[in-house]
């Protein structure tokens, strides 16, 4: 008689594997909506994880490892030089940067300049963490681009990564030629801690002069770090979804020791009284991110302070797009055209 139990055990395993996969399948169903299935099983992991992490140069590594395992892949294109360099800061420092120049394309005339600030909650993000979407960002917008890596918290509290910023930003302007592009059209932009320190810079250039901007692009910012305002994203996305309550609270505190700073708006853009007068903007936000309402109000204000604004909110997504590489790279090519076409007009 033939034995049945291969086929039992292959049976039972997959009947395992199918349990596994519908119970998995069902943290995708959430009560505020649909979340990617990747991006599920990244924010159900998460909260198997402890508490606060301490902000130390061995925990900033080991969460730049995993933040690189969870980055959508990008083509490196060959057709975009890589130069690193160092630039001197006001206060006697030196902070690296990283230089993007595409190949220049017969009719595209001299290329203009972007100005890439990280993500990373003020205190990761270092060390060139996002080269491969710098790469195809500048092989999409045909512009140099231009990455920060500035000083971070706590070793480094505010100001001194706004400074670092500033300090890219007038080397660009200074420099800019140097590098065959035309320093005079410049593009900002960051995600996260980058979009709060985009949006700072942009308010600090346009209150005490220096160079021109022309568009600022924020993804998911963080524009509110004052905490003297209720969110309903915080309420709704402030547990269970990567990014937590907790989490912020303790970034800001690296970043921002004294409570009583928190309200300066080169801290929390959003509470600053005039918004005339900056530069068009591209806002994206994400569905499940505890700071989506506050990037959106921003937005709003930005609007009815007259600046052009385009927001864009993606419905399934997390905070950075973690689990979400479709949409990542989606996003990213259509920030790209908007940089592109603020920068290089019709």
């Amino acid at each position: 008689m033939r034995n049945r139990w291969p086929n039992r055990a292959v049976i039972g395993l997959g009947m395992l594997v199918g349990a596994l996969a519908a119970v998995t399948y069902s943290w995708t169903f959430t009560r505020i909506g649909r979340l990617d299935y990747s991006a599920a099983l990244i924010a159900k992991m998460a909260s198997f994880q402890g508490g606060a992490v301490e902000l130390t140069p061995e925990a900033r590594s080991q969460a730049n490892a995993y933040t690189a395992r969870l980055l959508p892949d990008y083509p490196l294109d060959d057709h975009v030089r890589v130069e690193d360099r160092r630039i001197p800061t006001p206060d006697g420092a030196e902070i690296p940067i990283r230089i993007y120049i595409p190949e220049k394309i017969e009719g595209e005339g001299i290329p203009p300049f972007y100005l890439d600030i990280h993500g990373g909650g003020f205190w990761m993000g270092d060390g060139f963490l996002f080269h491969d979407a710098m790469v195809d960002f500048a092989a999409r917008t045909k512009a140099i681009v231009v990455s920060v890596d500035y000083r971070l918290a706590p070793e480094h509290p505010f100001p001194t990564p706004l400074d670092d910023c500033h300090t890219a930003l007038v080397w660009i302007a200074e420099q800019g030629a140097s590098l065959g592009g035309d320093p005079t059209r410049i593009a900002i932009g960051g995600a996260s801690a980058g979009g709060n320190l985009s949006a700072a810079l942009a308010l600090r250039v346009r209150n005490e002069g220096g160079p021109k901007i022309a568009f600022q692009y924020l993804l998911v910012p963080g524009t509110d770090l004052s905490g003297t305002r209720e969110w309903h994203s915080i309420d709704e996305a402030g547990e269970g979804y990567v990014l937590t309550v907790s989490g912020m609270d303790q970034m800001i505190a690296a970043y921002v020791p004294d409570p009583r700073e928190r309200i300066n708006p080169y801290v929390s853009p959003l509470l600053a009284g005039d918004l005339a007068g900056l530069p068009p903007a591209l806002v994206v936000t994400a569905l499940f991110d505890p700071l989506r309402d506050q990037g959106e109000a921003y937005a709003r204000r930005l609007q009815d302070a007259g600046v052009t604004v385009e927001l864009h909110r993606e419905a399934g997504a997390l905070h950075g797009f973690l689990g979400s590489p479709d949409r990542a790279r989606r996003v990213q090519a259509m920030a790209a055209e908007a940089v592109r076409a603020a920068l290089v007009p019709d």
